[in-house]
């Protein structure tokens, strides 16, 4: 599509579209992806191919679609991507998430910085007129979960609405060109010098894959991924069918990204990525922790990536406030929240009181 030169007047004239069937999504997938890159606030987790795939996978029967669409000149400025989830009992709530969150938790796949998508300096007007459109919809609750304090969703949401925001968790996010060594503790700095060499004693080599190997090294990484997870008593998300087709229907994008650490042609240690124009975002990871329980892998395969890494920013995600492993790192901290408004507070009281009595009973 031809670029369009759209100005403060012409914001006044959106044009709304409230998408209630996938097929409409499908149809503005082009202008969704172009919207998405262009952005303020580009994330991999605003793309149709990780939302249209989340659909795919996790989509239940009593859920509807409810995103916002916002053109002008038939250019898309604005995307809203949500729906909502119905209760099945009386009083028969009506919960909004945004689109990639709300699965069962289990298998869920940590959808992070999920955001209202809006065209690069059109924010404020066009953020004033979605909000007018929002408070139209019929919905009683509004949960958007791993929010960033700097989110296009924190600040629509904060002209209109009582909200009540739970600090859940950090982003840890690094900025290579600033980052250097000394970064690290004193203590770090030593495992990693201790480890290093002890790879260099086994003829180690650090890569990263080429995307032909990619399902080859994520079959290798979920069985040292539910290693871990199996050692400390619990399943592992890989488990979960579900998480796993994901993930297998979104390896072939090309924002995923794999390094490794190689002894004899065999991965020891593998991280998975998901990658944009700026920011490379570490999602997984998995290492032979029965052969090499005494290397610091992880630590290792973390610093060779970052100081390899081609892009502006090395993203750890979504991390504990305190405690983290994450913040070993040297990396900058900023405050995620969850996010809960109740609009029809009354109707979500009388639910949990029910609810509540329903546990008893059963």
């Amino acid at each position: 599509m031809n670029n369009i030169s759209i100005n403060n007047e012409a914001c006044n004239n959106i044009t709304w579209q409230l998408i209630n069937n996938v097929n409409e999504l499908h149809e503005i997938e082009e202008q969704w992806q172009s919207l998405a890159l262009e952005s303020s606030n580009p994330t991999p987790f605003s793309s149709p191919k990780w939302i249209l795939n989340w659909y795919q996978i996790y989509w239940q029967d009593n859920w509807e679609l409810c995103t916002l669409a916002g053109y002008i000149n038939n250019k898309l400025v604005v995307l809203f991507p949500s729906y909502t989830q119905h209760s099945q009992q009386w009083p028969y709530v009506k919960v909004m998430f945004p689109l990639g969150q709300g699965e069962p938790e289990d298998a869920e796949i940590s959808s992070e910085y999920c955001d209202v998508i809006v065209s690069a300096g059109l924010e404020s007007i066009i953020l004033t007129e979605l909000l007018s459109k929002l408070t139209e919809l019929n919905i009683d609750q509004i949960i958007w979960n791993a929010a960033l304090q700097n989110s296009h969703i924190i600040k629509l949401i904060a002209q209109a609405y009582v909200y009540t925001a739970i600090p859940s968790h950090h982003q840890y996010r690094i900025e290579c060109s600033k980052w250097v060594l000394q970064s690290l503790s004193k203590n770090t700095r030593s495992r990693y010098k201790r480890s290093n060499n002890q790879l260099k004693k086994i003829n180690a080599s650090f890569n990263w894959v080429h995307s032909k190997d990619y399902e080859k090294y994520t079959l290798l990484l979920i069985e040292y991924h539910q290693a871990l997870w199996k050692a400390r008593g619990s399943q592992g998300a890989f488990s979960q069918p579900n998480f796993k087709n994901f993930h297998n229907q979104y390896r072939n994008s090309d924002s995923v990204k794999i390094s490794a650490i190689i002894v004899d042609n065999i991965p020891i240690a593998i991280n998975y990525y998901f990658s944009d124009k700026t920011t490379l975002y570490f999602y997984q990871c998995g290492w032979d922790s029965n052969n090499y329980a005494n290397f610091s892998l992880g630590l290792s395969l973390h610093l060779w990536s970052m100081e390899n890494c081609n892009h502006k920013y090395y993203d750890f995600m979504m991390g504990d406030i305190n405690n983290s492993y994450k913040s070993k790192y040297g990396a900058q901290q900023s405050l995620m929240s969850n996010i809960a408004i109740n609009i029809k507070p009354r109707k979500i009281f009388i639910s949990k009181v029910i609810n509540k009595l329903r546990s008893f009973i059963t």
